[in-house]
């Protein structure tokens, strides 16, 4: 994903579907590193790197639970990016979520979701009727077109 902060482009980066295609690590929250077929690694550094591919277990509502720190659902993914956008665009910035990547890589998924598995945009526009129906000022009205 790239979007627009405050203070600059961030970029984030979701290791998520390809299956056996590379074989990744994620270290820590910025840095990815791939392997191509002969071992050979390429580490690439973002604002955010997150996991997705394995580490979790559906729950009997069909969500993707984690299993340890490394996995990233739905709701971690939007609390690091989406968060931000929102709160910016809260504070009068325009703001532009934009996702590229390889046919398959989970752009979808991340922007959209999949059954209980929301993804950034659902769950952006509940936070945002959420935020809405908190507001006590009455000087203060929304209007959504």
């Amino acid at each position: 994903f790239f979007f627009q902060a405050e203070d600059g482009i961030r970029d984030a980066q979701e290791s998520r579907g390809l299956g056996d295609v590379y074989k990744r690590q994620v270290h820590g929250d910025k840095t990815t590193t791939i392997y191509d077929d002969n071992g050979n690694p390429r580490e690439f550094t973002f604002d955010y790197s997150f996991w997705s591919h394995d580490g979790f277990e559906f729950d009997e509502d069909g969500y993707s639970k984690p299993l340890d720190d490394k996995y990233a659902d739905q709701q971690k993914v939007f609390d690091e990016v989406g968060q931000e956008i929102l709160t910016n665009a809260w504070q009068g910035y325009h703001c532009c979520l934009f996702a590229y990547g390889q046919t398959g890589a989970g752009k979808s998924y991340s922007m959209v979701g999949y059954g209980a598995n929301k993804g950034i945009v659902p769950i952006a526009c509940e936070e945002i009727f959420n935020r809405i129906s908190q507001n006590q000022d009455e000087r203060i009205s929304y209007e959504i077109m």
